[in-house]
């Protein structure tokens, strides 16, 4: 038996297994680094056209299927291996390789080559079989264990700066995924144990990222007149080049949503550093120059915001104390809500340090941080994907889907996931080494296990589960599959942006929702 492959399909529209072709493919060379055949980069035929497969046809076997997979299901692939031609005879096969063939609702096919038994990540656009298709799709491969995992994704999808433009505005904040990136200003060059970002807040913001995590030091602990604000890590400074401000990372932002009004941006703005500085004292400065002279920039509500009153807008998520002004401790309706920044934004100013689990005010918190040594790294993972889990199964109000337009239930909670964590003080458990471990695990169990009916494995341990018994059509699981909010470090590293591609179209759930209108 050849090795198995779990095929899920990870767009917005039904896509229809249609054959499988596993074949022993000589020109094509395969390599190690990737899963995909290089010969895929030159491929314009439909079956091996190599001479010797004519030969020998033993080394070719071909089934037709008709396996149909709404958004979000998988099924897993079983295929007996071809007869291994004799070596004497062909002396050039190379691995064997598994051909899939896909068509779509608008009855346009595609094909891919692939091989499950090879062990590294790799993702290919499929090739179009029928002329000038309306669309395009691309292939993200998984070596999980036991069993290899090939995820479809929409490949022509809109311009990643304005992925918020097709979701209606009566969705929650809350009913949102949302890639965000921790620590989001430490992209300079820094201690390795501080840095935790390789690309600048603009750079993030047009490739998707929608959350920001900034913290700040007053640079007068004393003056509220001044309204520097230096950019810190814990009690460290973000460059080694001088101090970095504030100033230049807001200025980026109403400059991305100037050009981007469709969108939004939370904003979490933290005390940190060794300054002698108060709370208090931030929020005055805050409060006096930053929020009052770019009132109508901000959404500084008390309550999660539905995307209507947030687009074009920052939206403040207060991790710092200060005390409530009086208009905001009444509810209000979306069409009503509050929006200026004399607001004190959404509370998040004592959250449970190094929590696993925890609710407080409209957050519901994964932010487990203190990774002491390498050995604690998979226990991160374990919080992250549990807690991917618990978003999955949320069910969001919609008003005028599942909830009244004029008295809406009120937004649950905002899933905030944090990938990060750190031990200054230990070198295997910086955040370029934990963000290695834990953004690929937890990539891979949002293509093998999140939002499952039947899941493909404990999402405690992604790429670890048994696919014995198990062969038919996987289906959806309750809630609407959203990923909430999942804050990463080193998001972009190599030019790879798969994770945040991924959280962004977890939307597909609730945007089904409210095309179903239940």
């Amino acid at each position: 038996m050849a090795p198995p492959l779990t095929v899920r399909n990870l767009t917005a529209t039904t896509i229809t297994l249609k054959s499988l072709e596993r074949f022993e493919d000589p020109n094509t060379k395969q390599s190690k680094a990737t899963a995909f055949p290089s010969a895929l980069k030159n491929a314009q035929t439909v079956a091996p056209s190599a001479p010797e497969l004519g030969l020998h046809v033993q080394s070719f076997k071909r089934q037709d299927v008709d396996v149909e997979l709404a958004p979000f299901e998988s099924y897993t692939l079983r295929l007996e291996a071809p007869e291994k031609p004799n070596p004497k005879t062909i002396s050039s096969l190379s691995s064997t390789t598994l051909r899939l063939t896909i068509e779509d609702e608008e009855n346009e096919r595609f094909r891919i080559d692939t091989n499950p038994a090879y062990t590294q990540k790799g993702s290919r656009t499929f090739t179009p079989l029928t002329p000038n298709p309306s669309t395009s799709y691309t292939a993200l491969y998984h070596p999980t264990t036991p069993t290899a995992h090939l995820t479809i994704h929409t490949h022509h999808l809109p311009n990643y700066a304005r992925w918020m433009q097709g979701l209606p505005d009566t969705l929650p904040l809350s009913a949102i995924s949302i890639p965000g990136t921790h620590n989001s200003h430490t992209h300079y060059r820094a201690l390795p144990s501080v840095r935790c970002q390789v690309v600048d807040v603009r750079t993030q913001l047009d490739n998707g990222i929608r959350f920001l995590d900034i913290r700040v030091q007053p640079a007068s602990a004393t003056d509220t007149s001044k309204r520097d604000l230096y950019l810190v890590h814990g009690a460290f400074p973000i460059s080694l080049t001088g101090t970095k401000y504030l100033d230049p990372v807001l200025n980026a932002c109403y400059a991305f949503l100037e050009a981007n009004p469709s969108e939004t941006i939370l904003v979490s703005l933290k005390r940190e550093g060794v300054g002698s500085a108060t709370d208090a004292h931030l929020a005055a400065i805050l409060q006096k120059h930053y929020f009052l002279p770019n009132a109508e920039k901000w959404y500084a509500g008390a309550a999660i915001p539905y995307l209507h009153s947030a687009r074009g807008k920052l939206v403040l998520v207060r991790r710092y104390e200060v005390a409530a002004s009086p208009e905001l401790e009444t509810e209000t309706e979306p069409e009503t809500e509050p929006d200026t920044p004399t607001a004190p934004g959404l509370d998040a100013s004592a959250w449970p340090h190094n929590a696993t689990h925890a609710l407080h005010g409209p957050f519901c918190i994964q932010d487990f941080c203190e990774i002491m040594h390498p050995a604690a790294i998979p226990d991160k993972l374990l919080h992250a994907n549990a807690h991917l889990a618990r978003a999955a199964s949320a069910t969001h109000f919609v008003p005028g889907v599942n909830t009244d337009v004029t008295n809406p239930i009120p937004p649950g909670p905002l899933y905030l996931n944090f990938l990060s964590g750190s031990n200054f003080f230990n070198v295997g458990t910086w955040p370029e080494k934990i963000a290695r471990v834990v953004n690929r695990g937890v990539e891979q169990w949002m293509c093998a296990g999140h939002h499952l009916g039947v899941p493909v494995g404990d999402p405690q341990a992604p790429g670890h589960a048994s696919v014995d018994g198990v062969d038919g059509v996987r289906g959806v699981g309750g809630g609407d599959g959203a990923a909430g909010v999942v804050v990463m470090d080193m998001v972009g590293e190599g030019g790879s942006w798969d994770l945040v591609r991924l959280v962004v179209g977890m939307n597909m759930g609730v945007l089904e929702k409210v095309g179903r209108g239940v």
